[in-house]
């Protein structure tokens, strides 16, 4: 997943805000019962939130499955000076490190890339065994609702400096998946292009998914946010956050 897409990703993405969401993640931090100073991070791509938090002065270990990703957010580091970042390639569902921190975040829906409840499962046990008493888990999902209401069958067109891309999205409702499937064109230096192909599934979960698993490996004080403010989250929004406490 996103080797040949890693190249074209940051170009995609360029109207994400990600300074705010780094704000958002530290605002929610405050609420913690204990100083946050060391997080890991999983699924972080090419790592900008992980250098914005960083440049915050959190002390980082980032996890992605693409090594791809990780040259780029290595790369991006380095460029930035920063030193206070560690890197492991690894799988958010069955990473393990002789280390605990203070919080332990996922971001842009990467939990949606979890193929099952299971892995879903597997996921909160990882986090939970990396967390230092009353330590944080942040991560949000998107919704079923904007699978099945936004997101939908549509196709969207990338027509960037460097990149072509179409976009087309798949979904599966009673399996409760969407399919991406892209089809992109990066500009050599020479002025020639060059095409890939890539499909990536994104799985559905519910609150009440979510909760279930939460619950049953010990988390609690368990908030759902609809995403960016301090409302309560529902399965009607488009994007939850979810902030829960290790005992």
């Amino acid at each position: 997943m996103y080797e040949e897409f890693a190249q074209v990703y940051d170009e995609l993405m360029k109207e994400i805000d990600y300074s705010k969401w780094s704000e958002y993640l530290q605002r929610l931090f405050l609420n913690a019962p204990r100083e946050i100073k060391s997080i890991l991070e999983f699924g972080c791509g090419t790592g900008t939130i992980t250098c914005k938090l960083a440049q915050k002065g959190f002390t980082m270990t980032a996890v992605d499955l693409s090594e791809a990703m990780l040259t780029i957010a290595d790369e991006k580091a380095d460029g930035l000076g920063l030193k206070n970042i560690q890197f492991y390639l690894g799988d958010m569902s069955n990473f393990q490190i002789d280390q605990t921190y203070d919080a332990v975040i996922s971001c842009c829906d990467s939990v949606n890339y979890l193929p099952n409840l299971e892995a879903l499962q597997s996921f909160l046990v990882c986090s939970h065994d990396s967390l230092k008493s009353e330590g944080l888990l942040l991560f949000d999902v998107n919704t079923i609702s904007k699978y099945k209401n936004t997101i939908k069958d549509n196709t969207y067109i990338y027509d960037l400096d460097d990149v072509f891309c179409i976009w087309e999205n798949q979904p599966d409702l009673i399996k409760k998946e969407m399919h991406f499937n892209l089809t992109f064109f990066s500009k050599n230096s020479d002025e020639t292009y060059n095409r890939y192909e890539e499909t990536q599934t994104q799985h559905m979960y519910s609150i009440e998914d979510i909760n279930r698993c939460l619950t049953n490996i010990g988390f609690h004080k368990i908030k759902y946010f609809d995403f960016g403010t301090y409302m309560p989250g529902s399965n009607d929004g488009e994007r939850i956050q979810i902030v829960a406490e290790k005992k």
